[in-house]
């Protein structure tokens, strides 16, 4: 026996960030107005012919219906139209309720078959389960066609035939709706937990770690009429709610992308580090070709470094973004349950934040602290090449520093060697003016042609001898001399 339901309606609740923290950065952001074209095309696929007015003028950072109605206090557009179900045609109605979310924008969409207070009295009869693929066209209310960067929660709703009570009947038909919806079996998210909303039984479906499945969808089977009193009474604060709760699941799943880079980054550190000294030689000293390595190397290790820090700081961010969507998760529960009289037990939407919330926040800090580990791994690295090359170079430096000692010793016995000879030089220079033609030199030489060497000729050329001598003796007498100081 087919399964029945009893005024199914569906309800798109989607969120879209639209503009970055900095206000003159609106184009950063990919498609900011998705939503309202996405809104169009589901008025298309049901054939509804009005279009969504908005307000051109928008305050900045502040929460904002944005229909352009015809009176101030109109903030939903009601919609009407029909669909040809087994030959038949059946009216529907509902609407949608456009708004500003201070840096995003938020889109409630509500269509299904009227519900009983407001079909004229007339008694709506049930309806075959399969009618929720008529009510799902093109699967234009998956995620995957929204495609909404804060991502999208879908609300099934459907008043119970009497015959349906007990809890097993009813989680299997909330199973059928799932599957009938989304229709492809490899895309029904799995089945998370159910309790009671409002008084009335209510499944929720999508794991949030199936990154792969994951939709959030929820069936909500009514049970009694407060149950869609509440609702409609809370409907904006549970548009807010899920904004926070959507907010939250991005900002944990942005955390598990981070947390691979980051991961993949520690082992690729922790491999580079271990490698990085096998290059190097057992010597005291480095060569120029191992110092280039270690100064490349450090290179590479201040850029990872920079990269890693950022990656440590988007988790950081993730963390502290949750905490504080949680905070604002919080106070729009205790807004709903003051505002309402009966049936005002939360604890199914209270288990998200005292449950899943508390479990992210600890997830991402223990990454944190695993993974800081690799931050001081890259700066301990970094400072010990920095280390061996600052050592390295002044070993280099001190070396360089005695060679110009050195040299400049061997400069000054060179320039005062040179000075001795050449004062000897001169002394014995001088004495030629002491060489006159009645007081001439007398000395045996070897003739080597006919004529004598002139004296002066003689008198450079001992001068000369002289001067190298004298000039040898000091240079030697200086060097001994700095031997024995050093």
């Amino acid at each position: 026996m087919n399964l029945k339901l009893y005024a199914p309606r569906i309800h798109l609740l989607a969120f879209h960030l639209f503009k970055t923290p900095d206000v003159g950065k609106q184009g950063a952001v990919e498609n900011p107005d998705l939503l309202w074209q996405r809104c169009a095309e589901i008025f298309a696929k049901f054939y509804i012919k009005q279009q969504l007015p908005l307000k051109s003028e928008r305050p900045h950072n502040q929460r904002f219906e944005l229909l352009a109605g015809n009176e101030p206090r109109e903030i939903v557009l009601e919609i009407q139209t029909a669909i040809y179900y087994q030959d038949e045609k059946l009216p529907l109605d509902g609407f949608a309720y456009p708004l500003q979310l201070y840096d995003s924008y938020g889109l409630g969409f509500t269509i299904g078959f009227p519900e009983p207070e407001l079909n004229n009295g007339k008694q709506i009869q049930s309806v075959d389960i399969s009618v929720l693929k008529k009510l799902n066209p093109d699967y234009c209310f998956l995620p995957e066609k929204i495609n909404s960067n804060w991502g999208q929660t879908i609300i099934i709703t459907s008043w119970l035939v009497e015959d349906k009570r007990d809890d097993k009947s009813l989680k299997k038909l909330a199973d059928e709706c799932i599957e009938t919806f989304v229709i492809e079996p490899s895309k029904v998210p799995s089945f998370h937990r159910q309790g009671k909303l409002f008084g009335s039984p209510i499944f929720e479906y999508g794991l949030i770690n199936d990154q792969g499945r994951y939709r959030h969808i929820l069936v909500w089977l009514f049970s009694k009429s407060i149950t869609d009193k509440n609702l409609q009474k809370s409907y904006t604060r549970i548009l807010d709610l899920f904004y926070y709760r959507n907010k939250i699941i991005t900002e944990f799943q942005n955390s598990r992308s981070t947390y691979l880079q980051l991961y993949q980054k520690y082992e690729e550190t922790e491999k580079f580090i271990q490698e990085l000294f096998l290059e190097l030689s057992s010597e005291n000293t480095l060569s120029q070709k191992e110092l280039n390595y270690l100064k490349n190397k450090l290179k590479e290790l201040v850029k990872e470094n920079v990269s890693y820090s950022s990656l440590l700081r988007d988790l950081e961010f993730s963390r502290n973004s949750i905490i504080i969507h949680t905070d604002n998760y919080n106070s729009k529960l205790n807004f709903i349950s003051n505002h309402l009289e009966s049936e005002s037990d939360l604890s199914f939407l209270e288990a998200f934040s005292q449950e899943n919330c508390r479990t992210y926040q600890e997830q991402i800090q223990g990454d944190l602290g695993y993974f800081v580990q690799g931050s001081s791994l890259l700066e301990k690295a970094i400072n010990s090449i920095r280390g061996i090359v600052a050592i390295d170079q002044a070993e280099r430096d001190r070396k360089r520093e005695d060679r110009e000692k050195e040299s400049d010793r061997q400069l000054q016995l060179t320039i005062f060697a040179a000075s001795a000879g050449v004062t000897v030089g001169g002394i014995v220079a001088s004495s030629s003016g002491q060489i006159t033609e009645q007081n001439p030199i007398k000395w045996n030489v070897i003739k080597f042609h006919d004529h004598p060497i002139h004296p002066f000729t003689v008198l450079v050329f001992f001068s000369i001898v002289a001067g190298l001598v004298a000039g040898g003796i000091a240079w030697w007498l200086t060097k001994q001399w700095h031997k024995c100081r050093h």
